[in-house]
């Protein structure tokens, strides 16, 4: 299986619940680039409707942006200039700029051969990179799995996972590169999804999950963020 044939990975029209987590974790990512890089240009592979473009245009930065989607491409372009390319036909060159970010969200473990792509851009690519990939200790999975519960599919599309340990081993040992830090976005409820939107309804959500839980269990988040920069840097 290629990238191409891969279900697109960001979801058009999410629930309101998908929004407030994305959002969660948009906020994370742009969180981690401010730290290192108060201003410059960012490159977002895996751009999708734009959401990650938008928030980093507002903030005074160049924006740039690829996808696989056409639909997601008219839609991303409004915050900057946006390429049509799967990960088999991406490259520096086709972009007339460079960068001093490049962002890949929730986009790694859809690529058939992962460390690959890495050790492919990083060769012509001396800049701050941030990595979001979906957390394998997510509360419901994680849960389930501790009570012996039926196994399910997480995503048909993802190709890989790593846990924080895993993933500290294949950014520093398999692809050369060092992790300069970690952050933790939003951290589930335990709860089915109707659950969930209850709360959200209610407006507890966002107190419950982004703060009380992030505070106590910041390891059990949605998504391993890291800011990842080459050696020779």
């Amino acid at each position: 299986m290629t990238s191409k044939e891969i279900k697109h990975i960001h979801y058009k029209y999410p629930t309101p619940v998908a929004e407030f987590e994305n959002k969660a974790t948009y906020e994370i990512i742009f969180k981690a680039v401010r730290t290192y890089l108060p201003s410059g240009s960012v490159l977002d592979i895996g751009c999708g409707r734009g959401e990650l473009m938008k928030l980093f245009s507002e903030k005074g930065y160049k924006v740039y942006g690829c996808d696989m989607d056409a639909e997601c491409i008219k839609m991303s372009g409004a915050y900057g200039q946006v390429k049509k390319l799967t990960a088999e036909e991406f490259s520096l060159d086709i972009f007339d700029a460079r960068f001093d970010c490049i962002i890949l969200s929730h986009v790694l473990e859809h690529i058939e051969n992962p460390r690959q792509f890495i050790v492919r851009l990083t060769s012509s690519y001396k800049g701050l990179i941030v990595i979001s990939i979906p957390n394998p200790y997510y509360s419901l999975p994680f849960l389930k799995a501790l009570l012996g519960m039926k196994i399910n599919y997480v995503n048909k599309g993802h190709l890989y996972s790593w846990d924080w340990f895993h993933f500290k081993t294949f950014i520093e040992i398999g692809c050369n590169l060092e992790i300069l830090n970690f952050y933790f976005d939003s951290v589930a409820l335990p709860f089915q999804k109707e659950s969930r939107s209850l709360l959200y309804r209610m407006g507890l959500l966002y107190s419950i999950e982004n703060r009380l839980l992030r505070m106590l269990l910041p390891r059990f988040c949605r998504s391993i963020t890291a800011v990842i920069r080459t050696k020779e840097q």
